[in-house]
């Protein structure tokens, strides 16, 4: 027969029961919280080794990470189109009977539905930047500068993210064309100082009216300094035009550097630039001319990145181009992209 315990020893083998119990307690307690945190812990990723490509705006603007494909300009990221209207099904009623309509370029209410849609890359022009104050420095008409965050092409490098995280976005329209020209860094360290119309350098129509040649005027500066008379502006193109009884056809080839004085002349008779033959029912792609200023305020890497796909047309938005003059303080050699619209 077992000696029965005594009231001290029941109480320590009631407190050691109930030490073992709250031990056991906390242990499996300790292991759900470290279970729970394990499910909902987000998964970290590594991104040392992998490109991150972002949309530059505009139209192009369009990504940073070195080595990045196209566009563009200032990191974007797409909106989703608005709901679908409720008459889905009319629109592909009327696509059956139709071969090929425009509609597909719009993205479809089905593509809006699916879990993963593809990003819409936007054009850098669409989105439009609020007017800021012009730097000081020579340029044309229409001219704008803004700042925003975006990278830029470097040739042979990719898209490249500004050094400052800012980048300045220069724009201006010019004779029916519109100019955009990118520079990484922020509007106090980088900016152009001289821009030349691209469209002087452009190729010149291969007909003129026998009206249009009889209305040049002399060159005159104001108020009343005169340049060049009307005949020896006249001789001047009649090197490279010729009279065939009924209008003047081009007969020999304008180089570059003397196509200005030609367009001055044929702009001063009258002529509508913005119609110019060049262009006219034509669907020329933009220009885009990657492009790097030194410290010292050299353009050097300038390549041309996407064709109008007319090489005399490229040819001339290069040599236009190149013509310009940029300013740089940042103590550094920065990116550019600049962009020419038809």
């Amino acid at each position: 027969m077992s000696e029965a315990l005594t009231y001290e020893e029941r109480e320590q083998r009631k407190r050691t029961i109930h030490s073992y119990i709250i031990a056991i307690a906390i242990y499996a307690l300790l292991l759900g919280v470290g279970i729970l945190f394990d499910i909902l812990r987000p998964e970290s990723i590594d991104f040392s080794n992998k490109s991150l490509i972002v949309n530059i705006q505009g139209p192009v603007t369009n990504d940073i990470g070195k080595g990045s494909p196209i566009e563009k300009e200032e990191s974007l990221v797409a909106e989703k189109p608005a709901p679908p209207p409720v008459q889905v099904p009319k629109p592909q009623a009327d696509t059956s009977a139709k071969p090929k309509p425009a509609e597909p370029l719009v993205p479809s209410p089905s593509v809006e539905a699916e879990p993963t849609p593809t990003p819409i890359v936007p054009e850098t022009a669409a989105v439009q930047e609020p007017e800021i104050p012009w730097i000081p420095g020579e340029r044309g008409p229409g001219s704008r500068v803004s700042s925003s965050e975006s990278s830029v092409l470097a040739p042979g490098e990719g898209q490249v993210p500004w050094g400052t995280g800012e980048a300045v976005r220069i724009t201006k329209a010019e004779k029916g064309n519109t100019v955009e020209t990118t520079l990484g860094g922020s509007s106090d360290s980088v900016g152009q100082s001289l821009y030349v119309p691209i469209y002087l350098s452009m190729p010149l129509p291969e007909i003129v009216p026998a009206e249009l040649f009889n209305a040049i005027p002399p060159e005159i500066v104001p108020p009343n300094t005169l340049i060049a008379s009307a005949e020896s502006r006249k001789r001047a193109f009649l090197n490279y035009y010729s009279w065939n009884g009924k209008e003047y056809r081009l007969t020999n080839p304008v180089p570059l550097e003397i196509r200005d004085k030609l367009w001055e002349m044929l702009e001063d008779a009258g002529y509508n630039v913005e119609k110019a033959d060049y262009k006219a029912g034509r669907l020329l792609n933009p220009v885009v001319i990657g492009f790097s200023i030194t410290k010292d305020r050299q353009l050097r890497g300038v390549e041309i990145l996407q064709s109008s796909g007319d090489p005399e047309i490229d040819a001339a938005v290069l040599y236009g181009f190149k013509r310009a003059s940029f300013w740089n303080k940042s103590g550094d050699t920065i990116q550019g992209r600049f962009v020419y619209r038809f």
